[in-house]
């Protein structure tokens, strides 16, 4: 059966290219797809993967081509699909291409993971958030209860999350997945400020049930998890609480590394790699003073890695105590017009107001405790390319609704230590949250828009 003159040969090309990066980027979940086309799971895997293509952001001709190969999600067994069809589409035999439409899909890996991720869809999301003041209390209506923690610190995040969640989803019978990490080693002498308070750990450890299944990965790169047993493909929220400066406070596809370099040594000092009691650390000379960090402490991932990170891993996204840096990197980036990423011109004080005008204008503008729809202030972005990121996915994607509040800590929500430390620096300006709704946990074909 031919696929239709609808599906040009370039977009069949950048589909089985999406298709290919999908399983080799995601070892792990395409081994387990294996269970899920076995006959006790293959009609509830079809009726997801319908789903899932019906709410991605494919075009229609694709979706069609799809949805035709896959019998609706009606058929009782493999073999009942029309294997010449799938072949021309995906490239591989009809078993190994509907595996590999439920890794790229991000469909769970089997009854645990399927217990971790909502079936919502990007338009109920959005609704929701746009609706209700607490973005985090999507926990409490999706049909399932999961958050991955970035950067998770001293896990004070952590603690108030179960606190203040656990036991209304206990009432709910709900279990409440939470997954943290953190790129500082437990037991190092670097860093002992961020790391993982031992009696938090041992209390959420203990406190793990049928009710929490509580993971926490120290010494782990955010960026790195496709290593790491036990992490989901997709949570229901994924969050990163104050992301870091210098991090994600410079985006390398807009600035040069030499340029970065400078900035670094202006703003912070001098820098160099050390050993400090065996462990290798990064020496900064900062006002006639010798500080130590971890080695990792200036390199440079940029917004686009990160929010490349929450489109693949969450239906929704939330970045809280962002500081200014950040936080404009970060929105030169979400926002449409190039005019917003100027090529190797750093972010200051005195050009921010030039460069973004009327969207500068009237974000300094919001009071403490005041939100707004970006989409309401400039178009956002059609389609993020996936940052130089050598983990993330190589496809685009888009953020359907991303909402901007002013503030350090919200009424009702979980925060870090670090964002009720805010109100008390005197000197920093208050910080900004982002929430942001991926358009769908597919990524799309690339084009040539900014």
């Amino acid at each position: 059966m031919a696929l239709g003159p609808q599906l040009s040969a370039s977009l069949l090309a950048d589909f089985r290219a999406r298709l290919r990066e999908s399983r080799e980027e995601n070892p792990e979940a395409w081994e387990a797809s294996s269970r899920l086309v076995g006959q006790a799971n293959l009609q509830a895997t079809l009726k997801r993967l319908v789903a899932a293509i019906q709410a991605s952001s494919f075009s229609p001709s694709l979706q069609e081509v799809l949805l035709a190969g896959l019998r609706g999600g009606v058929v009782e067994r493999i073999q009942e699909l029309p294997a010449e069809q799938l072949k021309q589409l995906t490239g591989l035999p009809a078993t190994k291409a509907v595996r590999s439409l439920c890794v790229l899909f991000g469909l769970p890996e089997g009854a645990e993971a399927a217990a971790s991720v909502a079936t919502l869809t990007p338009t109920q999301v959005e609704q929701f958030v746009r609706d209700q003041r607490n973005p985090f209390d999507l926990l409490l209506t999706s049909e399932a209860a999961s958050l991955l923690d970035l950067g998770a610190g001293d896990l004070s995040f952590a603690g108030e999350m179960v606190e203040q969640y656990m036991p209304r989803l206990s009432q709910q019978q709900k279990p409440l997945v939470l997954h943290c990490t953190d790129r500082v080693q437990p037991g190092s002498v670097l860093g002992t400020a961020y790391q993982a308070d031992p009696i938090r750990l041992q209390y959420l450890r203990t406190a793990a049930s049928s009710d929490l299944q509580f993971q926490y990965w120290g010494n782990q790169d955010m960026f790195e998890l496709v290593r790491t047993k036990k992490v989901r493909p997709c949570y229901t929220i994924v969050t990163c609480q104050a992301p870091a400066t210098p991090t994600f406070a410079y985006e390398p596809t807009r600035l040069s590394r030499a340029l970065i370099e400078e900035r670094l040594r202006q703003s912070k000092g001098l820098f160099r790699k050390v050993r400090v009691e065996g462990e290798e650390a990064l020496e900064v000379l900062h006002e006639g003073r010798a500080l130590i960090f971890p080695p990792w402490k200036f390199d440079i991932q940029g917004p686009l890695a990160l929010l490349n990170l929450l489109a693949r891993r969450s239906k929704l996204g939330i970045l809280s105590a962002v500081d200014n840096e950040v936080f404009w990197e970060l929105l030169a980036q979400l926002l449409h017009d190039e005019r917003f990423r100027p090529a190797d011109q750093l972010f200051n004080s005195e050009n921010l107001a030039e460069i973004f005008g009327d969207v500068h204008a009237k974000l300094s503008a919001l009071p403490v405790g005041g939100s707004i729809a970006l989409a309401g202030l400039a178009d956002l972005r059609e389609s993020l390319p996936p940052g130089l990121s050598e983990s993330g996915m190589k496809g685009r994607y888009r953020f359907r609704y991303v909402e901007v509040r002013r503030g350090a800590v919200f009424e009702g929500m979980p925060a870090s230590r670090t964002a009720r430390l805010f109100k008390d620096m005197k000197e920093e300006a208050p910080p900004w949250m982002l929430i942001l709704v991926p358009d769908a946990n597919i990524f799309l074909p690339p084009t040539g828009k900014g």
